[in-house]
């Protein structure tokens, strides 16, 4: 299929999924705005039929004179739920009429000074939309059946529909130009490409190329003209392509490797779950066990994701006067349950002129907790710090663990995605060998740094420098320190 028509095929399959989308709300908020309309219409009239019904007017001619003038079926009920007139009712007929005062809207009138419901009509056999209203003589009650609110409702649901298909013709139009657009410079290009490769020139021009596309083509006609000139220049760039490459099948590695492990888990634990004779505190066992090892695998893709944010340059900071104490106390509330299942102690150590760091909330907040969660990971049984001071023009955070420590030929590494000290152990106590890369581009993207020191045996110490970038403002929280 050429690229022109997968391009329109997928936009009109975008587009199509939007189009139904949009309808559908629309066409649900148009229902419901109907009812709303109609039911506020209805207390309207019965507004104005209570100022009319003053004691020693019929209520009965009443009730029908207005039934006749509105179209809507009036009823009109005493305090004690006694009908005393009604639009569709009258004499013997009226006479042997319920009371109406377990009715759901009367009983709400009554009560509230409002009520209405939609309910089938035990006198009328027909579904009706009823809205009662208390006044001085009683409860004044206006319906209107479901079918009448219906058809208004089809109405306005086909020029929604229409106004829809056409909105599809017209994106179908834009997105086949579109298709073709895009399309063609690209297919021109491959041709040029496909010359150069087999040994002929390249003097085939882009047609209404964009600026990107044709400088491109431009580049791969001075490439060719280059060639024997460049050719170093070019054994370079295969060298930087290749170690590219090298990059993308190690990261590719590494991610099949991290999600293997929970995929073979959670296939393996789900066919055991299949034996009928499992007994049932095993199948919750089990049940949870895939359950965590999903969790898992759902973290590393967030993670990427963020990373893979980060680093396209999709995401900047937006910095601002934040907190370090109130954001250390909410990463220890989040981290609370496993730092106590570790017996680990958490603490802030943050100097007078450091309580404020100009910083993006979000990423600060997931800067500490990446840091004190690695910290507690790696903790038994000891203690995990948050310390903040200031300085030179920035504000320097630093999280400190009492846990076995890191070897020094390793400390210029753990900031590398999927970098593991103790690849088992690590992966066994649920990190993902993400969270200090993206603590660095977090600290990279505010203009900051990031570095580890540690010493074997004794604990290790992260430590990220954030740049004061703007005027810190008073906060109202107040800061426990211990």
């Amino acid at each position: 299929m050429k690229l022109a028509h997968r391009l329109l095929l997928q936009s009109l399959a975008i587009v199509a999924v939007m189009v139904i989308s949009v309808v559908l709300i629309i066409d649900n908020q148009l229902h419901n705005n109907i009812t709303e309309r109609t039911t506020h219409d209805l207390a309207g009239e019965a507004r104005l039929l209570a100022l009319q019904w003053k004691p020693g007017v019929n209520a009965d001619s009443l009730a029908d004179n207005a039934g006749a003038a509105t179209g809507h079926r009036i009823t009109l009920i005493d305090g004690a739920g006694h009908v005393v007139g009604d639009s569709d009712f009258d004499g013997a007929a009226l006479l042997r009429l319920e009371n109406h005062s377990s009715r759901p809207e009367v009983a709400s009138a009554l009560a509230s000074g409002m009520g209405s419901s939609k309910r089938m009509s035990p006198s009328t056999g027909e579904e009706q939309l009823y809205v009662a209203i208390k006044s001085s003589q009683g409860v004044v009650r206006l319906s209107v059946t479901t079918k009448a609110i219906a058809r208004v409702f089809a109405g306005a649901r086909q020029g929604v529909i229409v106004a829809g298909v056409m909105s599809f013709l017209l994106a179908t139009i834009l997105a086949a130009l579109f298709a073709r657009a895009v399309s063609k410079p690209i297919t021109d290009l491959r041709d040029i490409a496909r010359s150069i490769a087999a040994g002929g020139p390249a003097t085939q021009s882009v047609s209404s190329a964009p600026g990107e596309i044709r400088e491109l083509a431009d580049a791969i006609n001075w490439l060719a003209r280059e060639l024997q000139a460049k050719l170093n220049a070019l054994e370079a760039e295969q060298t930087r392509l290749k170690r590219l490459e090298n990059v993308r099948r190690d990261f590719v590695a590494n991610v099949s490797h991290e999600l293997r492990t929970p995929l073979t888990v959670v296939s393996g634990f789900a066919e055991t779950l299949k034996d009928p004779d499992i007994p049932t505190e095993r199948r919750t066992e089990f049940a949870q066990t895939i359950l965590s090892n999903a969790q898992r695998m759902q973290r590393i893709v967030d993670e990427l994701l963020d990373l893979t944010r980060i680093e396209s340059g999709n995401w900047q900071p937006r910095q601002q006067p934040v907190d370090v104490g109130e954001v250390a106390r909410e990463v220890f509330a989040r981290a609370s349950s496993a730092a106590q299942a570790k017996r680990v102690c958490l603490t802030t150590r943050i100097a007078q002129g450091a309580t404020i760091v100009w910083a993006d909330r979000t990423a600060l907040e997931q800067i500490l907790f990446n840091l004190v969660e690695n910290a507690i990971r790696h903790t038994t049984d000891g203690s995990v710090s948050v310390e903040a001071s200031d300085g030179d023009g920035a504000t320097t955070l630093k999280v400190v663990d009492a846990g076995g420590g890191i070897a020094e030929e390793h400390l210029p590494r753990i900031f590398e995605r999927f970098y593991r000290v103790e690849p088992g152990r690590s992966r066994d106590t649920g990190g993902t060998g993400l969270g200090l890369s993206i603590v660095k581009h977090l600290a990279e993207a505010h203009g900051g740094t990031v570095c580890a020191t540690s010493v074997v045996g004794q604990g290790t110490s992260i430590i990220v420098r954030l740049p004061n970038k703007g005027p810190a403002q008073p906060v109202t929280t107040s800061l426990q320190r211990e």
